[in-house]
């Protein structure tokens, strides 16, 4: 993720913007008990390659330590494979998450 911070690297609040792309994985992939009772299995999901974006806020508490305050956005597609009742099964699947993040920071 390229970042873009506006300010003085001094300045008190201290706002960014970033963009990037993300891969996402998907692991321990499973249908609950409610699925499996209706005949669903063998679940997986293909991994994603898509865009990401942010923007920010950090807050200096003094010279080393900050507060940060974030919203992500990230493009996930992927294609879901699953077997309903024995029959093979894909769907073609879109997850647009918004992140919002608190954090602290220590800087060195």
């Amino acid at each position: 993720m390229a970042q873009w911070y506006f300010g003085d690297a001094q300045s008190k609040f201290r706002p960014y913007i970033g963009a990037g792309i993300n891969y996402t994985t998907f692991f321990d992939s499973d249908f609950n008990d409610n699925g499996k009772a209706a005949g669903l299995s063998d679940l997986s999901l293909d991994d994603s390659l898509g865009a990401a974006g942010q923007v920010g806020l950090d807050y200096l508490i003094n010279r080393d330590w900050l507060l940060n305050a974030s919203v992500w956005y990230m493009d996930i597609d992927t294609n879901v494979k699953f077997k309903a009742g024995g029959v093979n099964q894909n769907v073609s699947t879109r997850l647009d998450p918004w992140v919002f993040m608190f954090s602290a920071g220590y800087r060195f």
